[in-house]
């Protein structure tokens, strides 16, 4: 199994986004092939060998209000391949923290731990085997910093050690070169405008809206709930955090240490 994760927006006052969204798509390692050449086919036929476009400029009001034709039919198109494959989506959905997040060194952010516990339940529900994490490259620091916490906890923390089913070698690539990579960077858009226009609470009331309900309820069609037996507690395949960015009181337990 691999896992194209990414971020739309990212948790801290100063940054534009009102709901950072971090989102893992987890495509079965056979269907890879078959899902980059519907990729490649439909990139060509709709911008010829243009590169990589960023979900930024794809997803915004002006793709509807402007008539940008090419932009909506690239988003259609790639929501439309991964609904034609048994793939699965989760997402975490955090609000704009009114002060700086602060992570303890070594520790895995919250929304990332989170990501990979869903996925880890994912994972061993179906009987899969591992699941590789494969990230859009940032850059070097922050890249190495999320590797190291990722390893950390799998390696040094109870919980962590208690996953079979995350590769411990998180990979690091440019989605202008592995292009299965864009479906999380362009899920993550659609996943943010959906919250960030409160259509979880309303209708939607411009075409944009309308667009976006849309692809949400085709991507949300691929997720999954984690019942977990012992607690009766539902664990949402799209989890709302909000504001809190702490480990839960029963999970503190965790001893990152040597």
């Amino acid at each position: 199994m691999l896992t194209f994760i990414d971020e739309s927006g990212y948790p801290r006052p100063t940054d534009s986004t009102k709901n950072p969204i971090l989102l893992g798509v987890c495509i079965h390692e056979n269907d890879i092939k078959p899902i980059t050449n519907q990729i490649y086919k439909l990139k060509d036929s709709i911008y010829g060998k243009q590169d990589e476009i960023k979900s930024t400029k794809l997803i915004r009001e002006a793709t509807i209000t402007k008539n940008r034709t090419n932009n909506k039919a690239y988003v259609e198109g790639m929501v439309d391949i991964i609904t034609s494959y048994d793939a699965a989506i989760f997402a975490v959905v955090m609000d704009k923290p009114d002060e700086p997040v602060v992570v303890p060194e070594h520790h895995l952010p919250k929304q990332y731990y989170l990501l990979m516990k869903k996925i880890e339940f994912f994972c061993k529900h179906h009987h899969y085997g591992k699941a590789m994490m494969i990230f859009d490259e940032v850059h070097e620091d922050a890249d190495r910093k999320i590797a190291e916490a990722l390893t950390g906890f799998l390696f040094k923390t109870n919980f962590g050690r208690s996953f079979h089913h995350i590769l411990e070698m998180p990979l690091f690539v440019s989605s202008a070169v592995t292009p299965a990579v864009q479906f999380s960077d362009i899920f993550a858009g659609i996943v943010r405008h959906y919250y960030e226009n409160e259509l979880d609470q309303k209708e939607p009331t411009t075409d944009f809206q309308k667009w976006i309900v849309e692809l949400f309820n085709k991507l949300y069609s691929l997720t999954e709930n984690n019942f977990i037996p012992k607690s009766r507690y539902v664990e949402y395949g799209f989890q709302k955090i909000g504001k809190n960015f702490s480990y839960p009181v029963s999970e503190k337990y965790i001893d990152l240490g040597e």
